[in-house]
């Protein structure tokens, strides 16, 4: 009787359902802490913590701790500190030093994101020591609370990511990077959210999804430029969301140009301001700024739970700029005209601290006495919505017991559990749960489903007719007071596509020495493509059993991949999830195991590419063993490394794989899976050893030829190889004198080849351009003027014999006057020129005076004035004053037998071979 497996499809909600009890638990201070659970703040002593500024605390739904932080260190629920917790890139004295985002759909992983601060440690009090540190800018790191036994762990691959909020180009942007400022919001889908920080003129916001961090932000260019000049102090002060996502409130505690002290010494002080900004949950845009406050030291900054009214505190100084302690104002934010809605709560001799909302829909500010350096009570604002001083505000009221309170509290994302509602079971054909996730008294509700039908429950059910996204909303009316509307969108799915019939896995029975016993090991992951479909997005885990696919909601407990069959033909459970929604469903999946066909094709060789390894085409190996082993078409051939990886059919290799001579493994499979296994060799085979490269010279000259070889490395032999030059010629070697570029091929008798490039170079004899002879009357300097001048060597013959030494330089210095050999020698051997070489040589001045020295001028050198043509003298206006010959005694001075007087006078030498030289000379009396 043949049994037929039906298939079962169950559905869940597994997602993460937040409600207001994730802000339930606040650390901050020197071991500071408050418990809101029992609805009113009791404070803790069992905090770690120790920060002025910057912390960040998250709990569970039911408001119990589950990690907090300063930025830097991070701490476990049992206040310990978690593995690989310290070294975080955030900075307690950086306002908001940290800031805590769930990763939407996943119960047990957190994101932090941290911020620098731009100011270094100041070890001398000095509040404008600007020797910065490396600034670390915006970073995020992962928590995963399903390590170290449910308290959670930092995996050292997701920690200190860094994400860029600055010009990488710009050296001044690379010292801060970021300002002390992060927020984050919930985004218009209901599921993901918007990480928030400023750079100066533009805000970054980053999205979250189930799928991780988008690196990739959204910028927004504004008008509010935070001037990098005085950069240390303009970065500090909050930056808050509202609780409905709407506005965005940014401090900056001053707007200084740069950190230069007043004209008495003493700090500048207020230059801050506040700015009030549309922010937009759908796209990340952040826009419409207007400055509600300037001129003024301002650091704490939020919203009321309504988003009504924004409470701003700020610090006050007198003209010297000493703290007169500090302001807190209120803003109607829906007020027509906001900036003028500006109201003083209180003046105090607090210091401006941080004001952050609570789940009790009360803010809470910090601060301390200006005298103090810390305190043990913080101050409440115990209805924010109110007009004025019918807030309530209460200044040092709430009890720390003894554990002190500086400038920061934790901030949280208020939108998350002060402005929303939740749901669960959003596939088609489930009844979607709508509920409240508030604690507040809530007289009346009307929900809105977004396909035309409403309802009044305030526990809300309603099934969806078709698949697709919903704006649901939610009016409730609070102690006779009908609040805002809550809109989120949502979306059904349908579930994600089985067939009707188990899917047959198979696999070859190749792990132990019984081949047809139905056991093997198989790896789960091979009917992934199957199982989706199309389905991209779809998660799947497996299990032994339905019932243990259901219960484990969180998917904690699946199967490992690698899984071994216990009976033949096992049926296990594949578990379908959509991450996006609230459903799954399930597979039936048969593991069989065929008989192995062995599959031995022969070796594979490749030719070295060094290193005793090769590239071997495996793709062209393919269609060899088909033909080889006559297989059928249908059947899919993959290679792996290890005989393992193979059997499992895990990290297959490429089309190519370089590597050094192994044994390489075969998965044939068909298309109802494995089909055989088997192995071959490949082989590195070794390519002809030749010098690969050479430059050669050869002479200029029609009867002067190169021998150009092929470079065999012995041992080898020339008979051993085949050659193919670029000049078609096949020989070992070959016989030519024109230059160029020349190549030759060698294949040995494994088809391996290697190929061998020489140069040959025609060297040349010189040919002189010019020769040029300067300083007649000075060093006689002698310059050879030729093409290729490295090319040569030179030397010159003295008409007495002697000679100068080779010299690689074509100028000459000191030559006497005289008829010289220019020997120019060619550096590769090619033989060598001579040149005839006159020299003239003449005095720079005469005495014609009768002592019978220097009476008279003319050129030196009886050898050289055979060359000589005539002699021309000149007066300085360039008229022939006298004509001489080498070999008369020369001029006297004198025309028509008048002296002349003492002056520079110019002359010509004139050479038979044409050539001509001038110069002057002095008639001294």
């Amino acid at each position: 009787m043949k049994k037929k497996l039906l298939l079962l499809v169950m559905i869940f909600f597994f997602g993460n359902s937040f409600a207001q009890k994730e802000a339930a638990v606040w650390y901050f201070g020197d071991k500071a802490g408050l418990d809101f659970n029992s609805g009113t703040p009791v404070g803790l002593l069992n905090g770690k913590l120790i920060t002025r500024e910057g912390c960040a605390s998250i709990s569970d739904k039911n408001g119990n701790i589950l990690f907090y932080t300063d930025g830097s260190t991070v701490y476990n629920k049992l206040h310990q500190v978690m593995p690989n917790g310290s070294g975080l890139l955030g900075h307690v004295s950086s306002t908001q030093s940290a800031i805590i985002v769930p990763k939407p759909n996943n119960p047990f992983v957190y994101y932090i994101f941290t911020v620098d601060q731009p100011l270094a440690e100041n070890v001398d009090n000095d509040p404008l020591n600007d020797e910065d540190p490396p600034n670390n800018g915006l970073n995020y790191s992962q928590v995963d609370l399903r390590l170290n036994n449910g308290l959670g762990d930092i995996p050292i691959t997701e920690k200190n990511i860094h994400l860029i909020t600055y010009n990488p180009e710009d050296t001044e942007e690379l010292k801060f990077k970021c300002s002390e400022k992060i927020t984050a919001v919930q985004h218009a889908d209901g599921v993901s959210f918007w990480v928030i920080t400023h750079f100066l003129d533009t805000f970054y916001a980053f999205k979250i999804t189930n799928t991780g961090v988008n690196k990739t932000p959204v910028k927004s260019s504004t008008p509010m430029n935070v001037m990098l000049g005085g950069y240390h102090s303009n970065a500090i002060g909050y930056l808050k969301t509202s609780p409905n996502g709407t506005k965005l409130a940014i401090v900056n505690s001053s707007s200084k140009p740069n950190n230069e002290l007043g004209p008495k010494g003493e700090v500048r002080r207020n230059t801050g301001n506040v700015w009030l900004f549309d922010f937009n949950t759908a796209t990340g845009n952040v826009n419409n700024g207007i400055t509600i406050l300037s001129g003024s030291n301002p650091y704490g900054v939020e919203f009321s739970a309504k988003s009504k009214k924004l409470y701003v505190t700020t610090n006050s100084f007198d003209i010297e700029g000493i703290s007169q302690g500090s302001s807190l104002f209120q803003y109607n934010l829906k007020s027509d005209n906001i900036i003028n809605s500006k109201i003083e709560i209180n003046n105090s001799y607090n210091v401006a601290g941080a004001l952050q909302l609570a789940i009790d829909e009360k803010i809470y500010r910090s601060g301390y006495p200006v005298l103090q350096d810390g305190y043990d009570k913080i101050s409440v604002i115990n209805n924010p919505e109110l007009d004025g001083l019918n807030c309530n505000y209460l200044q040092n009221q709430i009890d720390l017991k003894n554990r002190i309170v500086h400038l920061g509290l934790p901030p949280f994302i208020t939108s998350l559990f002060l402005y929303s509602f939740n749901y669960e079971r959003n596939c088609l054909g489930q009844a979607t749960h709508f509920y409240i996730n508030s604690t507040e008294t809530v007289d009346s509700v009307v929900w809105n489903f977004g396909d035309g039908t409403t309802s009044n429950n305030k526990d809300a059910y309603h099934t969806y007719l078709s698949p697709g996204d919903y704006k649901v909303t939610l009016i409730k009316t609070v102690n006779g007071e009908e609040r805002e509307p809550i809109e989120k969108t949502i979306t059904i799915y349908n579930s994600p596509k089985t067939t009707s019939t188990p899917y047959k896995l198979i696999q070859c029975d190749t792990q132990d020495n019984n081949s047809t016993d139905g056991l093997a090991s198989f790896n789960l992951d091979l009917a992934n493509d199957f199982l989706r479909t199309g389905q991209t997005d779809i998660e799947i885990y497996y299990y032994k059993s339905i019932s243990e696919a259901n219960e484990d909601k969180n998917n904690l407990n699946a199967l490992n991949p690698i899984y071994r069959n216990s009976i033949p033909n096992e049926i296990i459970y594949a578990k379908l999830v959509l991450p996006s929604g609230s459903c799954y469903s399930i597979q039936n999946i048969m593991l069989h195991a065929n008989p192995n066909i062995t599959l031995l094709p022969s070796v594979l060789h490749a030719c070295t590419n060094g290193n005793n390894k090769a590239e071997f085409d495996l793709e062209n190996k393919t269609l060899q063993i088909r033909n080889e082993l006559n297989l059928p078409q249908n059947v899919i051939l993959t290679y792996y490394s290890s005989k393992n990886d193979a059997d499992l059919g895990i990290n297959p290799l490429g089309k190519t794989y370089t590597s050094s001579s192994k044994t390489i493994f075969i998965r044939a499979e068909n298309e109802d899976g494995c089909f055989g296994t088997g192995q071959f060799d490949i082989n590195v085979d070794p390519s002809p050893s030749v010098a690969l490269s050479e430059n050669k010279i050869v002479c200029e000259g029609s009867n002067n030829f190169a021998v150009l070889d092929a470079g065999i490395i012995f041992p080898a032999t020339e008979n051993d190889f085949t050659y193919l030059w670029n000049t078609n010629e096949t020989s070992p070697t070959i016989r030519t004198n024109k230059e160029g570029k020349y190549n030759v091929t060698i294949t040995n008798n494994l088809g391996c080849k290697a190929t061998r490039n020489i140069t040959l170079t025609l060297s040349k004899l010189a040919r002189i351009n010019s020769l040029q002879i300067k300083d007649l009357q000075k060093n006689n300097q002698v310059i050879v003027i030729l093409d290729n001048a490295a090319a040569y060597r030179y030397k010159i013959i003295f008409e007495d014999g002697t000679s100068t030494p080779f010299q690689n330089n074509p100028i000459f210095e000191n030559i006497p006057g005289g008829i010289h050999q220019l020997i120019i020698e060619n550096i590769d051997g090619c033989g060598q020129i001579n040149s005839e070489l006159v020299v003239l040589e003449a005095p720079l001045f005469f005495t014609p005076n009768g002592d019978g020295y220097n009476d008279f001028w003319n050129v030196k050198g009886s050898s050289v004035s055979l060359t000589i043509q005539n002699i021309r003298i000149f007066n300085r206006f360039g008229q022939l004053i006298k004509e001489i010959t080498p070999q008369s005694q020369g001029w006297d001075g004198t025309i028509n037998e008048n002296q002349l007087p003492s002056d520079d006078y110019w002359f010509s030498v004139k050479l038979k071979d044409g050539r001509e030289t001038k110069g002057h000379f002095s008639l001294k009396r």
